[in-house]
């Protein structure tokens, strides 16, 4: 994720409101490299997911971003699980993120991979939804059962 990181924050001050972008670098500083996944299709990022770690032990995906020419085709999605598989498989037992109220697109996404909302919040100035995941709901899916043993290129 470092060699990208140029490329990411490029990527995700294009889909962000400017209220956010200094989180996202704040974010991708103290990302969890292991978990962070970065996908680059023609020497240009596809799509990204940053994992941070909450005081409660949560991991947090704070920022998933998918380029525009790249959305719709399942980048993000297949990302996402990749990222949820490695967060389950050894350290964390929940996932947590915010979503805008208004995006509908990525609500649905992260609904259909199994996060619930238990709360919701004002941030950067925006009505959000807090989703959460848990490692026992999610390790009986059907997703996670397929993405065992496939991978998309680790954070770097």
């Amino acid at each position: 994720m470092i060699a990208y990181k140029k490329a990411i924050l490029e990527l995700a001050r294009s889909l962000f409101a400017t209220a956010e972008w200094p989180y996202i670098e704040d974010c991708l500083n103290t990302c969890l490299p292991q978990y962070s996944k970065t996908l680059v299709i023609n020497s240009e990022v596809a799509a990204f997911v940053i994992v941070n770690e909450t005081k409660a032990g949560h991991a947090f995906i704070s920022y998933c971003g998918v380029h525009p020419s790249h959305q719709g085709k399942g980048y993000g999605s297949k990302l996402l699980k990749e990222t949820l598989t490695s967060i389950f498989q050894v350290d964390f037992l929940a996932a947590r993120l915010y979503v805008d109220c208004w995006n509908t697109d990525a609500l649905r996404l992260y609904t259909r991979l199994g996060f619930k909302q238990i709360g919701v919040a004002l941030v950067a100035g925006s009505d959000c939804l807090l989703l959460e995941l848990t490692r026992h709901e999610y390790i009986g899916t059907a997703p996670a059962a397929k993405m065992r043993g496939q991978e998309v290129a680790q954070a770097s």
